[in-house]
């Protein structure tokens, strides 16, 4: 059965982390990676403990200035920008984003796809639409007609 964690009538056979939101997740699994306590990670993070410590159990949101948000990450020592998107925000560094409708239909495709990768092709090398749509020539012979008649004639 597939969970929303924005549901509040989780199952009983839920486990802890499974009702956690994915930046809580990722932030806890850090603090045990890296041996923090709460009031260890908002003392490298700059956090107050009591605001961060409601964020952890859902009843606050994450921060919604990236500052903080790389702050956080930069103290668990992980990537920021998938502690930002865990929190459901952009990184600033995403940019492209906006200025490039086919990369964002691309990500877009990839994240709606949730786990099905397949090989791909950098855009620049991708052939266009309306080439991958031409039918695709018949194998030509290695000899043409005209090859064979002036080939007869030599003989």
């Amino acid at each position: 059965m597939a969970l929303n964690f924005w549901d509040n009538d989780l199952p009983s056979t839920t486990s802890p982390m499974e009702s956690k939101d994915p930046f809580a997740q990722r932030v806890e699994a850090g603090m045990r990676r890296r041996g923090l306590t709460l009031r260890g990670l908002c003392r490298l993070a700059g956090l107050d403990p009591s605001f961060f410590s409601k964020v952890l159990s859902g009843k606050r949101s994450p921060p919604s200035d990236e500052a903080s948000l790389r702050r956080i990450a930069a103290a668990l020592e992980m990537d920021a920008a998938e502690l930002i998107v865990s929190a459901g925000r952009i990184p600033s560094d995403w940019r492209a984003l906006w200025d490039d409708p086919e990369l964002f239909r691309e990500v877009h495709a990839l994240a709606a796809g949730a786990g099905r990768r397949t090989a791909r092709l950098p855009v620049a090398a991708r052939v266009s639409e309306p080439e991958a749509a031409a039918p695709a020539r018949p194998p030509q012979p290695e000899r043409t007609r005209r090859q064979e008649r002036f080939s007869e004639e030599l003989l």
